[in-house]
């Protein structure tokens, strides 16, 4: 397999767009200059092993579940950590252990996330599972999004 390199989220979304469009891509109208798509197409699945992030990060003082049930901020987390996981297929809580820390001092915007008994900080574009509507980023979350928690 081929490992491919990008040198930024930009240029992989932009594959990520071309793929879905040709998918999707049923007919031109040389006429009328109308492009047909068909929405309800299959995608194809990609699988994508590389170096490039596609979304947000949490603050280094953000606690997280470790498989012993202690919360412990992200920022003590280490290579070979156990941390509480939420497997989507499964639907089950799980223990990951962790593989690779990354610790950079990020030039984005931050928000604060409160839930009834924890508090989350992270960058606006990181990513937050929800039931009701999949993988949202943090600045798009609303009051009607529905979260699982390790409580």
């Amino acid at each position: 397999m081929k490992m491919i390199k990008y040198p930024s989220t930009e240029q992989f979304r932009s594959v990520i767009k071309q793929v879905t469009e040709k998918a999707q891509f049923v007919s031109y109208d040389e006429e009328t200059k109308e492009v047909k798509w068909d929405k309800n197409a299959e995608l194809p699945t990609i699988t994508f092993h590389g170096t490039t992030k596609i979304h947000g990060c949490f603050e280094k003082n953000t606690k997280v579940m470790m498989a012993n049930g202690e919360e412990v901020s992200i920022k003590n987390i280490k290579n070979g950590d156990y941390v509480l996981s939420y497997n989507l297929r499964t639907n089950e809580q799980e223990l990951k252990k962790v593989l690779k820390v990354i610790n950079q001092d990020l030039k984005k915007e931050w928000c604060k996330l409160i839930f009834d008994k924890t508090e989350i900080i992270c960058t606006k574009d990181h990513k937050i599972w929800t039931e009701n509507r999949g993988y949202v980023e943090a600045q798009n979350l609303t009051s009607e999004d529905i979260f699982k928690t390790a409580y």
